[in-house]
C-alpha cells in the first residue's frame, strides 16, 4: 500500500534532520517514496520530494497507483518492474535515437533526427560534501524490458551548482561514480556503487549517462527496434566513509 503524499511532508523533515545529525545518509528522498502528488503520466519526476529534471528531456517517476499504459507499477509503458524497494521509483532515457520512421517505400525503415536525446535527474545533498573526505555511493538501476538498446556509461556525477541546461543532449561532465560496461539485464536491478574523494562543496548529485566515462551503445535485437534504452533507477545513497585516524 502506498504511503499517503502530502502528509508524509512532515517525516520526511523528520528524516532529512536526523540524516544531518549522525552524518549518515545524504541523499534526500533517495528511493522516490515521497510524493507531493501521486504521477499519472510522463515527466512527472518533480512530484518526487527533492528531485528535478537537468535538461529539457523531463524524466519520471512510477507508482503502484499509477496508469499502467504509462507510469504504473509493475506494468507501465516501459516494461514490467516491481521496486527495488518501498513503493516507487523513477526512470530516464539512457539513450534515445530521434529517428523517424521512413514512409517511403524501400531503403532504411527511419530517417536521420536532429540528435541523440537523454535524460538526468537531480536533487540537493542534505549537506556539502568535505574536502578531502571519501563518499561511497550506491544507486540501482534496471534496464526496461521494452528496450531494445542497452548503454554503457551510467553513473553520477557532484557539482556545486545545479546543473541546469536547455537542450536534450548529453552532458559533458566527468561523473565521479559509473558503472564499467553495459547494463543490458532487463528487469534485474543492477547495482551501480563506487567511493571518490570529494573536492569540497558539492552540493548536487546527478544521474544519467556520460560519455566521458566511456559510453557505447548496444544493440539488443535484430532487425528494426525502437531506438531507446530506457532505464528504472530507485535506491539511492551517498554516505561518509569514516575518517582516517591520524598515526600515532
Amino acid at each position: 500500500m502506498t504511503r499517503p503524499c502530502l502528509s508524509t511532508l512532515a517525516v520526511l523533515l523528520t528524516t532529512f534532520s536526523l540524516a544531518q545529525s549522525t552524518g549518515e545518509e545524504l541523499v534526500r528522498n533517495g528511493g522516490f517514496e515521497f510524493l507531493d502528488k501521486e504521477p499519472d503520466t510522463y515527466d512527472m519526476i518533480k512530484r518526487a520530494v527533492g528531485w528535478d529534471n537537468v535538461t529539457i528531456g523531463y524524466s519520471e517517476v512510477f507508482s503502484k497507483l499509477a496508469p499502467a499504459k504509462t507510469v504504473g507499477i509493475p506494468m507501465n509503458d516501459y516494461g514490467q518492474m516491481d521496486p527495488k524497494e518501498g513503493d516507487h521509483y523513477a526512470g530516464f532515457f539512457g539513450w534515445k535515437d530521434d529517428e523517424k520512421w521512413n514512409f517511403e517505400t524501400g531503403g532504411d525503415p527511419f530517417v536521420a533526427g536532429w540528435s541523440s536525446y537523454s535524460e538526468y535527474i537531480t536533487s540537493e545533498l542534505m549537506k556539502p560534501l568535505e574536502e578531502g573526505r571519501e563518499y561511497e555511493v550506491s544507486f540501482w538501476v534496471a534496464l526496461s524490458g521494452n528496450s531494445d538498446r542497452a548503454v554503457s556509461g551510467i553513473g553520477a556525477y557532484f557539482s556545486e551548482d545545479k546543473l541546469n541546461e536547455q537542450h536534450r543532449r548529453f552532458l559533458r561532465q566527468k561523473p565521479q561514480v559509473s558503472v564499467d560496461g553495459f547494463v543490458e539485464k532487463k528487469g534485474e536491478w543492477v547495482e551501480v556503487k563506487g567511493t571518490f574523494e570529494a573536492d569540497g562543496g558539492e552540493r548536487y548529485i546527478t544521474i544519467g549517462t556520460w560519455p566521458s566515462a566511456g559510453f557505447d551503445g548496444k544493440r539488443l535485437i535484430a532487425g528494426p527496434d525502437n531506438k531507446y534504452a530506457y532505464y528504472y533507477v530507485d535506491g539511492i545513497s551517498v554516505k561518509a566513509l569514516p575518517k582516517e585516524e591520524p598515526a600515532k
